[in-house]
């Protein structure tokens, strides 16, 4: 008896010949939260066109005689030639008839196709060949969903994202640094980037506690009024000056 096919193996095998990047609770298990997950997500390198993207998927079913193609949308199940005009339009599939499920993407939550190169190169190559996103593009999937436990995975990446930030933003590069600030922010984050020694993070910071503050942001706002606005010498710089000056 042959053994059960499993997710973990169909993804190797389109791991073999093209990108495929982790997403889903995998991702998240991935990154240390423990929660368990009965299905698996992968984005499928999009490619330059659907019909070549469902070419990649069915090579691999074709080995596969028991599995089958599901729309998402309607829960029905469809042929290999209408693969590139559902994968046009609803950017995922599922594929059914191994242990778990797999949900193939082609175009996942909030990101668009261009940017899979983006992704890709901010991964971490994983042993299945595969490539686990960083904590950010991973976070990014999980917005809008509605979703409860998605909530759950949100919550997780954001606190594991906002610990790595607190302790390399005060140090970080300047470019770096804004860089940083660009892709993700909480009212803690931007306090952080207030002990940058260059006075343009300092300044981007404080800007960013200005605009939450205005969005109702209420820990920002606290921080407003607990953090002078910056300057582009240091105060206790500038107060060494004063003194020297008026020690001549």
């Amino acid at each position: 008896m042959e053994p059960a096919l499993t997710t973990e193996s169909l993804t190797q095998e389109l791991a073999a010949t093209h990108r495929v990047i982790l997403l889903g609770g995998l991702a998240v298990i991935s990154h240390g939260l423990e929660r368990m997950t009965y299905d698996a997500d992968v984005w499928l390198d999009p490619m330059l066109e659907s019909t070549q993207w469902s070419e990649a998927v069915g090579q691999v079913l074709a080995s596969h005689p028991g599995l089958k193609i599901i729309e998402i949308g309607t829960w029905s199940q469809i042929g290999i030639h209408q693969l590139p005009e559902v994968i046009e339009r609803d950017g995922v599939i599922r594929v059914m008839g191994a242990v778990h499920p797999l949900d193939l993407f082609r175009r996942p939550n909030e990101f668009e196709i261009e940017e899979f190169n983006e992704v890709w190169d901010r991964g971490m190559p994983l042993e299945d060949g595969t490539r686990l996103p960083d904590a950010i593009d991973l976070l990014v999937t999980k917005q809008r969903t509605g979703r409860q436990k998605d909530q759950t995975d949100i919550l997780f990446l954001e606190l594991k994202i906002e610990g790595q930030y607190l302790e390399e933003l005060p140090n970080a590069e300047e470019a770096r640094a804004e860089e940083m600030l660009g892709r993700f922010l909480t009212p803690n984050v931007a306090r952080a980037a207030l002990a940058h020694p260059s006075f343009a993070i300092r300044k981007l910071g404080y800007a960013y506690l200005q605009e939450l503050a205005s969005e109702g942001d209420p820990y920002a706002a606290e921080y407003l009024r607990e953090e002078p606005a910056p300057y582009e010498t240091p105060r206790h710089a500038a107060a060494d000056d004063s003194a020297r000056a008026t020690a001549s």
